[in-house]
């Protein structure tokens, strides 16, 4: 497979960033997009509309010699979504590596081998790369959250030492991808954009006429979480749709303040790491940084 002829756009949707919401705005939107000559490609879930393939990039070894055994894989993974557009739009939400990493303090520490083997795939530069960044401690945060939906987990604080110590960051990440991936342009959301939006800053000359919006995924709250950890302390399944009916409930009421187990100091260290990045990421050579964060983050 090549993608010679095609001009070929990039979301690596960082997890808790959106990208579920994204993908499957895609695929509610897939036939005006194929109307306008664009291609898509990005993992979907199964029965998730639109969706053109079900599995995530192959998670490659640090040796270089690997790469050229997940390109091959990546390659014919994407052969069935090129089509004849003369665009391809590609969002996949673990192009970075995996979420698990997290948990340990490790921000994705395999995204430049990803994106490397991606680029192989793909035999070209990528023309633009978004992704969507949010703050350090709400990213653990909900990481964690997405993790104790489905298996019982430590509470949050057993995981908060090694996140507030972290390897690596948002600058080593979004600089080795853009490396990697030979992107001649990046473009960083440092507020989370709607579906909508984000499509508009991926594909600016593109105008959908009344896109379909789909509902947004659930929020997931607190109590939900306590419910749901509480259900597997009890060793207990859940009946099919039982999880999402206690996340929408949930979501319609009043929530407390918990405190998380980041200490004071760690807060303070991992919202300055946050703002410094960004900072550092706006003075990168073809990165332009979208959001005005700053004022949120000073009236903390």
């Amino acid at each position: 497979m090549t993608a010679a002829s095609y001009e070929v756009l990039v979301h690596a949707g960082a997890h808790c960033c959106g990208a579920e919401d994204f993908q499957r705005f895609l695929g509610a939107n897939r036939a005006a997009l194929k109307a306008s000559d664009i291609d898509l490609a990005y993992p979907g879930r199964t029965g998730a509309p639109g969706g053109t393939f079900d599995c995530a990039l192959p998670e490659p070894r640090h040796e270089g010699a690997e790469i050229e055994a997940i390109a091959g894989k990546v390659a014919a993974t994407l052969a069935p979504a090129f089509e004849g557009g003369r665009r391809m739009i590609l969002s996949e939400h673990d192009l970075a590596g995996r979420m698990a990493n997290l948990l340990g303090g490790r921000f994705y520490p395999a995204a430049r081998k990803r994106a490397e083997a991606l680029r192989e795939a793909l035999d070209q530069p990528v023309e633009h790369l978004v992704m969507t960044v949010i703050p350090y401690d709400e990213l653990f945060v909900a990481a964690w959250r997405r993790f104790a939906l489905d298996r019982l987990m430590e509470p949050f604080a057993e995981y908060a030492p090694a996140m507030a110590t972290f390897t690596g960051g948002w600058v080593d990440t979004i600089e080795a991808m853009r490396d990697a991936l030979g992107a001649r342009q990046v473009t960083i959301l440092a507020t989370r954009p709607s579906p909508k939006e984000l499509l508009t800053h991926l594909a600016p000359a593109l105008r959908l006429q009344e896109p379909a919006l789909p509902a947004p995924m659930p929020v997931i709250t607190d109590s939900a979480i306590a419910m749901i950890q509480r259900h597997y302390r009890q060793s207990a399944r859940f009946a099919p749709g039982q999880r999402e009916r206690i996340l929408a409930f949930h979501a319609r009421q009043p929530q407390a303040a918990v405190e998380h187990g980041f200490a004071g100091l760690q807060l303070a260290d991992l919202k300055g790491r946050y703002v410094a990045d960004i900072d550092t990421l706006a003075r990168m050579q073809g990165v332009t940084v979208v959001g005005n964060f700053m004022p949120a983050m000073a009236a903390e």
